[in-house]
């Protein structure tokens, strides 16, 4: 069956958070400028190219999706966009307080690009409880280009969040259809998938996810960007990269008076 992704306004916390727990999924439809959505978008060429030079070295075949994955250090567009992150309201209120980046990456959804993990129907987060007060992780999806159902528009089963198992036949498929610069918000439980780009284009997007700071991120980000300039970073580039949330290396780390603890309670 056929299902429709709902759209709010930003600010209206209230509203995205009864959305997305009825259906799993917000839209926050065009609210980045054209020119920061060019940053990104240069930005994601950057990304997949560093992602791909690695894979080289270690003679690993390079995605044909176009798929980059933790790549925050590839541009300074990306600390940029976290440091001054849109909907960062609705992602405090979701996971009840701090939050931290878990993940950044990106993906060209290339035309006849097909096969690849994103376009078969899967979870980020296999986690559920009785009622709806397990939330670990949420997704954050930003278009880089207009979202259609040609060029293959991210597919969404509407309600899944909720649900450990559902058959194909009863699956509430929304196709996320959406201009540049918009941001999609949708529950890490929720089934999800990329569309064939049956286009002429690349469909360009980031691909983030959050989690409280206790959660831990699939890589280093402070280190990856440098410790000493994250350092000096602002409060809150800080406080979402995980600053207040490393593991202690040694007894040196570990002894510190609250202020200059690795891990503190605040986060």
């Amino acid at each position: 069956m056929s299902a429709a992704i709902t759209s709010v306004r930003t600010g209206d916390t209230v509203a995205a958070l009864a959305i997305l727990a009825r259906d799993g999924a917000v839209d926050f439809p065009g609210i980045l400028a054209p020119d920061r959505v060019e940053a990104l978008r240069t930005g994601l060429d950057a990304a997949v190219e560093d992602c791909a030079a690695v894979m080289r070295t270690k003679g690993m075949a390079t995605s044909d999706a176009g798929i980059a994955h933790h790549v925050l250090a590839s541009h300074e567009s990306f600390p940029a966009l976290i440091e001054t992150l849109p909907t960062a309201d609705v992602l405090e209120a979701f996971l009840g307080g701090s939050f931290i980046v878990n993940s950044f990456g990106g993906l060209m959804n290339r035309p006849a690009a097909s096969g690849a993990y994103l376009h078969r129907w899967h979870r980020d987060l296999r986690a559920f409880a009785a009622g709806d007060d397990l939330r670990l992780m949420i997704n954050m999806l930003i278009t880089l280009d207009p979202f259609t159902e040609e060029n293959g528009g991210t597919l969404l089963d509407i309600g899944s969040h909720r649900v450990l198992d559902r058959a194909e036949r009863d699956r509430q498929v929304a196709i996320y259809q959406a201009p540049a610069g918009s941001v999609l918000l949708f529950d890490s439980r929720l089934l999800h998938a990329a569309g064939a780009n049956r286009s002429d284009s690349i469909r360009r997007a980031l691909t983030l996810t959050f989690t409280p700071p206790f959660f831990k991120p699939q890589i280093d980000h402070v280190k990856q960007l440098g410790t000493q300039r994250v350092a000096g970073a602002s409060e809150v580039l800080k406080r979402r990269l995980g600053w207040y949330a490393r593991v202690p290396e040694s007894l040196d780390d570990w002894y510190n008076p609250p202020e200059h603890r690795f891990y503190r309670e605040d986060r």
